[in-house]
């Protein structure tokens, strides 16, 4: 006999024949040291960036920029369209929760990064906690976690200075939060399943129920104020309300509302209305359809196995029961993906479905376990060949065997690795993968920026470009900030920014041109040229080439002003 843990039960699996048993218990060890290979690897790539003090991704520098400046009391939301030439288009929470440490250890990148990481580990933790809260299912909860952390995506973005995996870590623990309403003081549907909506109490001291609306509704209003993409999470969390109450929903709503309302509006006059410009008119951008489609294609190559348990979840409530919390995140998350044929997005706009699906993936897991460790002498199956087989022993031993392949092969879709080295060149032979990215790294994605490790020539070239910047005479015109930090300059432009607000006419480029054409720049810095057109035609023609640097697989270009 071969009991296998799930929860803090010991499943037994005696009623299945000995070889499910064992080969059960064999495929389930084999995804679990497969998702657990793959989240070192992601230890292993979050260390490399934490030592690494350059942009790895564009941007990372005026993302410790913005929280630089909130450490001074100032806010980042500016009139770019004078010197410094900068304005973010990001809200601050993330800036905030990062600023501490960046007053204790100065500017640096790893800071942020950090922060990031601790976030992806918050959200697969929660993902596993609300499985095991559920199924009772220890086991299935930490495959689902690992599920997660497992993704490309969350690998590539989850150790960036960016605030994308904050978000998604208080959308987590909101969903999970409100999913978990004690809804009759025992935590069970009434005998006719139904759930009756609590009676709210007084409004303080607040009832247990009123703690976890009000947690709840805290952490989607910190998820919004941490990226503006987390609307929709915030409306699935306000549709399960309504489902289960419109009187409570409505309430939340207008809650919501007002305090998310007002600090929108006190921000706004603190920033002279450029907060209302840099966060809502500058992020309307061109969109294109044949993006989001690849997008979308991409994703369900990817994550074809979680996906196709997060839909069959979904449907299941349709017919078989009512919409959860989770299956409604599920859906307006994966609904929210379309947002990607922005001007700018990119596959970080599937992160959320990601952690949806995974915690749908690991709630049929949890009842298909159940199902298989339940006494068939206790359960009524209705006198018919189908449902005879699904309560079948054969059927059962199906079950055993499918649920550690699913995630074998889900872990397979997502495989990502490097290739070099005493440890990992075997390991990359043995799994019959090779170098798709030219750094070391395998990734099935394919070719992405984004995974390889910064190496000591990367270091290298980095300091190289910064001792440049810091030789160079006055401010630098640069589109990493991360260069300006290490040589004591100014942070000048925010490329990126300026670009989609010049595309929406919300910039002027006429005083920055003015400075160029004055040559007021004593070096410029370029690495994908996201200037508006008329920027780079002016810097095209009063700065000539002065040397290139390849770091982290781009060219760096570096001009200096024309005799």
């Amino acid at each position: 006999m071969i009991p296998v843990a799930v929860g803090s039960r010991v499943v037994d699996l005696r009623p299945l024949p000995r070889w499910a048993r064992w080969l059960s218990a064999a495929l389930l060890g084999l995804a679990a040291l497969a998702l657990i290979g793959q989240f070192l690897v992601y230890v292993h790539y979050a260390g490399a960036l934490l030592r690494f003090p350059f942009d790895y991704d564009q941007g990372e520098g005026f993302e410790l920029y913005d929280t630089f400046l909130h450490t001074q009391g100032r806010w980042p939301y500016q009139d770019s369209q004078v010197f410094p030439f900068y304005t973010s288009i990001y809200p601050p929470l993330y800036h905030l929760i990062t600023a501490p440490l960046v007053m204790a250890f100065g500017p640096q990148l790893w800071t942020g990064r950090l922060v990031s990481f601790l976030a992806s580990l918050t959200a697969a933790a929660a993902i596993a906690w609300a499985v095991r809260r559920e199924t009772g299912q220890t086991v299935i909860a930490a495959l689902s976690g690992l599920a997660f952390l497992a993704s490309n995506y969350t690998f590539a973005i989850g150790p960036l200075f960016r605030q994308h995996m904050s978000m998604v870590m208080f959308e987590t623990l909101a969903i999970v939060t409100l999913a978990g309403f004690d809804w009759n003081g025992s935590g069970r549907e009434d005998a006719k399943g139904t759930r009756p909506e609590p009676r709210f109490a007084a409004a303080w001291p607040p009832s247990r129920f009123n703690r976890r609306l009000y947690l709840g509704a805290g952490l989607l209003l910190a998820a919004g104020f941490t990226k503006q993409l987390a609307l929709a999470t915030a409306l699935a969390a306000l549709a399960y309300l309504f489902l289960r109450g419109p009187r409570r929903a409505l309430l939340a709503g207008l809650g919501l509302a007002l305090v998310g309302g007002a600090l929108f509006f006190w921000i706004d006059w603190q920033t002279d209305g450029w907060w209302f410009i840099s966060i809502i008119r500058a992020n309307i951008n061109e969109y294109d359809l044949a993006q989001t489609l690849a997008f979308y294609r991409e994703w369900l190559a990817l994550h074809a196995v979680v996906a196709a348990a997060a839909f069959g979840c979904v449907i299941h409530e349709l017919y078989f029961g009512r919409l959860s919390a989770y299956g409604l995140w599920f859906v307006f998350a994966f609904a929210n993906g379309a947002l990607s044929g922005k001007f700018g997005a990119g596959e970080s706009y599937f992160v959320t479905a990601t952690a949806a699906a995974c915690l749908l993936t690991g709630l049929a897991a949890g009842s298909i376990v159940r199902f298989i460790s339940s006494d068939p002498a206790t359960r009524t199956t209705p006198h018919s060949p189908v449902f005879a087989f699904f309560a079948s022993l054969r059927f059962k031993t199906v079950l055993s065997l499918a649920i550690p392949l699913f995630f074998l092969f889900q872990t397979r879709l997502t495989l990502h690795l490097y290739t070099d080295g005493p440890v990992y060149g075997p390991l990359a032979r043995l799994l019959g993968v090779a170098d798709n990215s030219g750094r070391g790294y395998y990734d099935s994605q394919g070719y992405t920026q984004l995974g390889p490790r910064p190496t000591r020539a990367d270091y290298e070239a980095g300091v190289t470009i910064a001792e440049l910047a810091r030789q160079a005479p006055g401010p630098v015109f640069s589109e990493e900030a991360a260069f300006l930090f290490a040589a004591g300059k100014p942070v000048v432009t925010n490329p990126f920014v300026q670009l989609v607000m010049f595309q929406a006419g919300l910039f002027d480029p006429a005083e920055e041109i003015r400075m160029i054409e004055a040559q007021a720049f004593g070096l410029v810095i370029l690495r994908a040229q996201f200037y508006p057109p008329p920027v780079l035609a002016a810097l095209g023609a009063r700065y000539q080439p002065k040397t290139e640097v390849q770091m982290n697989g781009f060219t760096y270009r570096l001009l200096e002003p024309r005799p």
